[in-house]
């Protein structure tokens, strides 16, 4: 398939019958590492009365890479976030046509997950989206220590996205003496297939303009839109992610344990280390669950509270293929589009018609409960409350509590430190 720039489409499933409907809608934004497109067809919300918009944008060194001489020629002197900007131009859109399909355009629902999710977080945090959504929802959300950088400086987990942009490009043209051409040019004269091939790690980016400040200082304050919430994960985020790299040992595991967090991280390490060989492949299921996607999950929701909104947390359970085991990452998105193969188990139907439920009840009264569906309580930050979506619906409290609350204080303070992993510093030197 040819690989372009030229991708910004969306799709709309709508079961309206005239403009003056006014039907919730709900823009949808795929996963797929921000790399990659992964998503479903959106009629079975258009039948339970609700419009989805399903939104394409830049993916890869086309939507994330940062480069100098981009920054230098931009009027606010960033470059990178593209994908993001696309998002708000998706949203933008909305504004100005949903009503033409019968839509809302002042009860708008984003939700993605994944990469999306991390998506949902972005448009949170930056004020350029105020007044384009009034509610959200965030599956699984993907902002970890791997994918939020800063513009121009080191943040104490990755390098700036300029050096990055950077190197990337000085790669690709190895063989040219870059002083000697015009550099824009020659970086805009790369095919489509030569920029997404590019080797670049895609990443939010912190530039003072699109995000005034990083967004787990924003979310800490509660600053993010003031818009209820629901957010939420599933119970085995990272089984695909750590099923061929278990730890051989309990020592195996505290030496990578270690070697992964850096001189600030021995505390939270040993949260995250077996107590005896039996449960070392548990423990490390746990670890890449809560570090690549369960910590952002439930920063969302907790920031929803700090801001006097209505905030809903979920933990998704089920894995059909093995019900056995913990429910892996992206499990959950054919139950809230009901997509399940049509032999299905009744149980299975039944839990994807209550998240379809949930879900548009959400989108059209930013509470996810209405009569038929179980009572979903609101999450608190005393209580931590969730509802745990499996074939038989319960609630619980306090998830991972401890792991995810030491968790935080270590990216806080490794982001106060803006050093790489594994540098000394004077201990009166890190700050709050």
């Amino acid at each position: 398939a040819l690989m372009s720039e030229d991708c910004l489409y969306l799709n709309v499933w709508t079961s309206a019958e005239a403009a003056s409907d006014k039907l919730p809608v709900m823009v949808w934004i795929h996963g797929g590492g921000w790399a990659m497109k992964a998503t479903y067809d959106g009629d079975v919300f258009a039948k339970h009365g609700v419009i989805l918009v399903a939104v394409n944008y830049r993916m890869g060194a086309f939507g994330w890479m940062a480069h100098p001489a981009l920054s230098a020629e931009s009027l606010n002197g960033v470059s990178g976030n593209y994908g993001i900007l696309d998002h708000l131009a998706a949203l933008e859109w909305v504004q100005e046509n949903i009503e033409n399909f019968g839509g809302d355009k002042n009860n708008v629902t984003v939700f993605g997950e994944s990469a999306g999710g991390g998506s949902v977080y972005s448009l949170l945090a930056t004020p350029q989206s105020e007044g384009l959504f009034h509610k959200a929802i965030s599956q699984s959300t993907w902002i970890n220590t791997t994918n939020v950088s800063n513009l121009k400086t080191h943040n104490g987990f990755m390098q700036s996205a300029e050096k990055r942009g950077a190197a990337a490009i000085e790669k690709h043209f190895a063989d040219i003496d870059l002083s000697k051409v015009e550099l824009l040019e020659a970086m805009r004269s790369l095919s489509g297939e030569d920029v997404l091939k590019l080797e670049h790690q895609v990443s939010l980016i912190v530039d003072g303009w699109l995000f005034k400040q990083a967004p787990i200082d924003i979310f800490r304050e509660g600053k993010q839109h003031p818009v209820p919430v629901i957010s939420g994960y599933n119970d085995g985020e990272g089984l695909g992610y750590s099923r061929r790299n278990i730890p051989e040992s309990v020592t195996q595991q505290r030496e990578r344990r270690l070697r992964q967090l850096g001189d600030l991280g021995d505390s939270l390490a040993e949260l995250y280390i077996a107590k005896n060989k039996n449960e070392v492949r548990d423990v490390e299921v746990d670890y890449t669950s809560d570090d690549m996607f369960v910590r952002s999950s439930r920063e969302i929701a907790q920031a929803a509270v700090r801001a006097d909104q209505d905030s809903y947390l979920y933990v998704f359970g089920r894995n059909a293929n093995q019900p056995e085991e913990r429910a892996p990452h992206y499990a959950e998105v054919k139950y809230v589009f009901n997509k399940l193969k049509p032999d299905a188990l009744p149980e299975d139907q039944d839990l994807a018609a209550t998240m379809a439920g949930y879900w548009t009840a959400f989108a059209q009264t930013g509470s996810p409960n209405r009569e038929g569906l179980p009572l979903w309580p609101k999450y608190d930050l005393k209580n931590q409350n969730y509802q745990f979506l499996d074939t038989a619906i319960s609630q619980g409290s306090s998830d991972r509590r401890m792991r995810l609350d030491s968790m935080d204080s270590y990216i806080r303070a490794r982001y106060a430190t803006k050093r790489p992993l594994g540098v000394s510093w004077p201990i009166e030197n890190l700050t709050e």
